[in-house]
């Protein structure tokens, strides 16, 4: 879940965000805050006589992983809202047993934190169940209540506004507070930031939610929030809020008319209702909506069925608001549903939800068949109105149509789109991958722990402390441990060894810290690529760890390279000072370890510049082989015939298919563990087998997953393989059955599971295996045996070893080496997530992130770029090819998600593979096969090669004939290429003729 920060909160079923008549229901209303005003000081005093607090302290109310919520002692709440012109007021006293947050930004929700939810378009496109114009969500940190004077350990409290995306949270007004049972936070919320005119009545969706992270580590573990439904990040799990009055009294919004709950129209005939038309007031419109069938004891396709009039006029086709007018069934066929002009096909049914459901006559896209709505505000009268409904079938048959939920709904219209930038006319840029890898830097060793760099005409020093028992940080050895430096150079970066020798025979806790004080050149920080407004930030994200800052003329950044250096890495920018930390290293009696880390400068600010030097000194750049989709068992490709099953394949340009393993359920339960060792299998033979028939270069992956097993007896069998939470409990997934365990090559869980690779592999036959969370699962961390050898919890401020703990990325490393090398021996292996360490990175195998969030493309920079669909909102082949657009944003190419998704035609994806990435931007992304793009430009590689050009319109589809002339300069040549906004295209290098 990821956070808001919000003050008000009014909450209403959003399930009536639709409009319907009579239905909604105000479940908060805001009370107005007379003079005086809301002081935001995290004390309390101001609110006492402020009406409607809510009480968040019983079982109804913890609504994420309710198991792991032990009682309103460990977590609870009262949420106080109220508002004033200026803006939204919040404040909550909470109760929490336990205070843990280490992170900033935007990984806020992986510690104790409150999310505010705001929808203040909740009637704009009410089926929409993501966020986009007039949503916010906005996460409120405690921080840590610690003042060690250390800025990376000392966490502030903190808003993050995680939607609108980059949006500056600076405007809001926070204060957070410790208290002795757990902390108060108070906010005020700007509603000029909100876009928002206060006013009593105003109708808003919202939510708040309360956040508990009772681990070391960072994690989120349960939630509580104001509504009682499970958890689901989504429009449609918000509240129906209003602006009330100072006594905390509302009046429900106006929704609409209800014109008629059933109505039977017998085949040929016609029936006629009438309703008093409401006023629409002047920034809404009117809606008809009702749900249709032809009366049958199962569905059975569809016919032509109804002709609706209103005072006079028939409704027409292009008034159809709320599906496409042509819909794709799951069987692969499309289907048309209205004509232009206004017949409207309905559907045979014994009820308006049974064709939804059927294999074959439900629809793809979420659209529900059974579902119309017109819009028809220039068609309403005055007083009384007057609905005519036909019926278009054969007079005296069976055909009888029913209605029901006929409604006039009022509500805001979705917003026009804005105009798409045209093709560019003048100059383009030239874009070609760079020729040279001169040095462009100097680097002197200024002392035992200090690096001096030189680029762009800027000078960067960079000073290292490291922690040691005695409570003081040391540039250099000192009693405890020696350290010894030696640097590297190479054209773009500088290796830094950096080697401990513990010099007692006891634990020694060895902390680095790596910092660049810029001061008042700073003009700009990424961390593991993102890159925050205010420029303070500190992550940890071992998939891209890495830190980049600049000035006005150059940059500088900071990557660790050793194993243990990776998983333990806080990266940082905090008041212009760089930083890359490891606060998490213990030394062992005697031993010794070299830390290894690079420092990449750019002669230029530009933080493309840095994330392809860093690229090359990691040889990140592999050939990316596969165009990867899920296709698995199940009802919906068992309802295909070859045909469509072929197109689906082809369309989408597969040359691998995922099985995935919910089809064959162990007990109810998807079969995660060992449990897939007994199930049956014969399934994903058989669709492998038709595969291999059907489309025999396409090859076939099944689902595996290394960490979880659902087996009642795995908690017995499995129980010195579990992995402990840091209260000592085992750690689960979402559900209590969903348990964690630790694979390692000799313990009990890990060849156990590994039985699943020769069952996907031999018995099954598969070509290769998809590894689902390859890095770590729910938990980074495990508190017990055994031990890395090289983790603990260290004390930020006496710097002593708190406890011991181990990464998982490191003890279930050598079981990922083997198999993943296994796998790979046998066919393709394709991850979800990053590897987190360089030694399972040089394996170079194909990895995806979801992306939930387009901005998680990020952590894919320094690795395998590719972004995973996103299932929550792709439900047509226009979606899917929007985020295929803006995954190129962030420089990555696609991989498909929603097995829902069928394409009617080939896009983009089917010409994005393989490629083996030679540089990337925002915007494109070069390979040395072809370059995927979705901007305007003199496109080459430097060279004498033919181009072949491939592009596609804003829905997707290839344009035909489209005018991309090749150019020749200096001897090399150039694709020039001109597209208009959303629009992309493939450049497939030809050899030179």
């Amino acid at each position: 879940m990821r956070g808001l920060r919000l003050v008000t909160v009014v909450l209403i079923s959003l399930h009536l965000a639709a409009g319907i008549a009579g239905a909604q229901e105000l479940v908060h209303v805001v009370p107005l805050k007379p003079d005086p005003p809301i002081a935001v000081d995290g004390d309390l005093g101001d609110w006492v006589g402020v009406p409607g607090a809510i009480s968040l302290d019983s079982p109804e109310h913890a609504t994420y992983k309710r198991l792991l919520w032990d009682g309103p002692e460990d977590l609870s709440a009262t949420v106080h809202t109220a508002w004033r012109r200026e803006g939204l007021f919040l404040a909550l006293d909470i109760t929490d047993d336990m205070l843990s947050q280490t992170q900033r930004g935007r990984d806020i929700w992986k510690g104790d934190h409150v999310e505010v939810y705001l929808d203040f378009a909740y009637d704009v496109e009410p089926d929409r169940s993501g966020f986009d114009q007039g949503q916010f969500q906005l996460a409120f940190s405690p921080g840590n209540f610690q003042d060690t004077g250390d800025p990376v350990t000392d966490i502030q409290p903190e808003v993050y506004c995680h939607w609108p995306e980059g949006m500056d949270a600076g405007a809001v007004e926070y204060a957070a507070r410790r208290i002795p049972q757990g902390w108060i936070m108070e906010a005020m919320v700007p509603f000029d930031l909100l876009g928002v005119t206060a006013a009593e009545g105003l109708a808003f969706s919202g939510e708040v939610a309360v956040s508990d992270c009772d681990s070391a580590e960072a994690a989120q573990e349960t939630m509580i929030t104001v509504g009682t439904e499970d958890w689901v990040h989504s429009r449609h799990r918000l509240q129906l809020m209003a602006l009330g009055s100072a006594d905390g009294e509302a009046e429900p919004p106006s929704a609409g008319v209800t014109i008629a709950d059933e109505l039977l129209v017998p085949a040929g005939e016609q029936r006629e209702v009438t309703f008093e038309g409401p006023e629409v007031p002047p920034e809404k419109a009117a809606y008809l909506f009702f749900r249709a069938r032809i009366i049958n004891e199962r569905p059975a396709g569809w016919t032509t069925g109804l002709r609706l009039t209103l005072n006079g006029t028939t409704i027409e086709g292009q008034r159809l608001t709320n599906r496409p007018a042509t819909s794709m069934r799951k069987i692969g066929i499309e289907a048309t549903f209205i004509a232009p002009t206004g017949e409207v096909t309905v559907p045979y049914g014994p009820d308006f939800e049974a064709a939804d459901r059927h294999e074959s006559y439900g629809l793809l896209g979420g659209v529900k068949i059974h579902e119309y709505e017109f819009e028809v505000a220039d068609l309403l009268a005055d007083g009384e109105n007057t609905l005519q409904v036909q019926s278009l079938t054969d007079a005296g048959s069976e055909r009888d149509i029913a209605m029901g939920d006929l409604q006039l709904r009022i509500k805001a219209p979705p917003p026009p789109p804005p105009p798409r930038r045209p093709a560019p006319t003048g100059p383009l840029p030239v874009i070609q991958p760079r020729r040279e890898l001169a040095m462009h830097y100097t680097v002197t060793q200024t002392g035992p722990a200090t690096l001096e760099v030189k680029v762009g005409g800027e000078r960067f020093t960079i000073e290292s402390r490291f922690s040691a028992p005695d409570g003081q940080w040391h540039a250099g050895g000192c009693q405890h441990f020696s350290h010894a430096r030696r640097i590297e150079r190479s054209a773009e970066h500088i290796v830094v060894h950096d080697s401990f020798t513990n010099l007692t025979d006891e634990l020694v806790p060895v902390m680095q810290r790596h910092a660049c004080d810029l001061g008042d050149r700073f003009a700009g920080a990424w961390l593991a690529g993102i890159h925050p407004l205010s420029g303070d930030l500190t992550t940890q994200d071992s998939g891209n760890p890495s830190s980049y800052a600049t000035t006005a003329a150059a940059g500088l950044g900071m990557v660790p390279l050793s194993d243990e250096f990776r998983i333990h890495v806080t990266n940082s920018c905090l008041d212009g000072v760089l930083g890359l930390a490891d606060n998490n290293f213990v030394l062992q009696p005697g031993a010794e370890y070299t830390a290894e880390w690079m420092v990449v400068p750019t002669a230029q600010p530009d933080f493309w510049a840095f994330v392809n030097a860093a690229r090359r000194a990691l040889d990140s750049n592999f050939t990316l082989q596969h165009q990867f989709g899920f296709l698995s068992p199940g009802t919906l490709t068992e309802g295909w015939d070859d045909e469509t099953l072929t197109r689906f394949i082809r369309n989408k340009g597969l040359d691998v298919a995922c099985a995935t393993i919910g089809r064959t359920r162990y007990k109810g339960r998807v079969p995660h563990g060992t449990a897939f060792q007994h199930v049956d299998h014969q399934p994903f033979i058989d669709l492998k087998q038709r595969i291999r028939r059907l489309c025999p270069d396409v090859q076939f992956l099944v689902y595996f997953h290394c960490f979880l097993d659902v087996r009642d007896e795995a908690e017995s069998e499995y129980h010195a393989d579990r992995r402990l939470r840091s209260n000592g409990e085992q750690g689960i997934y979402s559900r209590e059955y969903m348990r964690i365990f630790n694979p390692t090559l000799d313990n009990t869980f890990g060849p156990a599971v590994a039985g699943n690779i020769d069952i996907i592999l031999d018995e099954i036959g598969a070509e290769g295996v998809y590894w689902d969370e390859v890095a770590y699962s729910k938990y980074k961390y495990h508190y017990g045996e055994p031990w890395d050898g090289c983790s603990a919890d260290i004390d930020p401020e006496s710097f002593q070893v708190q406890r011991l703990k181990s990464a998982v990325s490191l003890i279930a490393l050598p079981f990922q080496l083997k198999h993943a090398q296994r796998i790979m021996e046998h066919g393709p292996l394709v991850t979800n997530g990053m590897p987190r360490t360089r030694t399972l990175a040089a394996l170079k195998f194909q990895a995806f992130t979801e992306t939930g969030s387009i901005s998680n493309c990020l952590r894919t920079l320094l690795y395998s770029p590719i972004a995973l669909g996103d299932h929550r909102t792709e439900r047509t082949i226009q979606d899917a090819y929007h985020w295929m657009v803006r995954a190129l944003d962030y420089g990555c190419v696609y991989n498909w998600y929603s097995q829902r998704v069928f394409p009617e035609y080939p896009t983009l994806a089917s010409h994005m593979f393989p490629i083996t990435p030679v540089e990337l931007h925002e915007g494109y992304i070069i390979g040395e096969e072809r370059i995927i793009t979705n901007r305007s430009g003199l496109f080459g590689w430097g060279d004498d090669s033919r181009h072949e050009v491939r592009v596609f319109d804003e829905d997707g589809r290839e344009v035909e004939g489209f005018d991309a002339p090749l150019q020749t300069r200096d001897g090399s040549t150039f694709t020039e290429l001109r597209i208009a906004e959303g629009y992309s295209a493939a450049i497939i290098r030809q050899p030179a003729q």
